[in-house]
């Protein structure tokens, strides 16, 4: 059974979050761990973007990896972190989406924006939306005035 001081307002929601958190971190281990055990570089259309599109993926994995941690401490500072990490996800997508379809950015335009709704911005309403907001106990408030 939760305690009183959950963040999420039901089991589903804590699942739902672990999953969506975890999902991310594997898909941005994977970059990471191909950059640094494998050496592996970005293609030659990125030179001009290589530092940032680098510090972004490292900033965002390492949130992802906060953002999981507070979900086990209960921490209302998840959402805090969840929704930076969001924003700089939306940032590399669309980072991506301009390097790799330059010139075809119209014909792809759509797919690219169901997509970012679909497996992120959705999510992360969703998991806004299972904020545990705790109701005010009428007793504990006895003798204090709301003016």
């Amino acid at each position: 059974m939760l305690h009183d001081e959950r963040i999420l307002k039901n089991k589903f929601a804590y699942f739902f979050t672990i999953v969506f958190i975890l999902g991310w971190i594997i898909y941005y281990s994977v970059f990471v761990i191909n950059i640094l055990l494998k050496g592996y570089r970005l293609a030659e259309k990125y030179v001009k973007f290589r530092s940032f599109a680098y510090f972004l993926n490292f900033i965002v994995f390492v949130l992802l990896i906060v953002t999981f941690i507070y979900i086990f401490k209960e921490s209302k500072k998840m959402f805090t972190y969840l929704n930076i990490t969001s924003f700089l996800i939306i940032i590399l997508g669309s980072l991506s989406f301009y390097m790799n379809y330059g010139e075809l950015w119209k014909t792809y335009l759509k797919s690219f924006i169901i997509t970012l709704f679909m497996f992120l911005i959705v999510p992360t309403l969703l998991i806004n939306y299972f904020k545990h907001t705790p109701k005010k106990n009428e007793i504990e408030e006895i003798g204090t005035h709301n003016d």
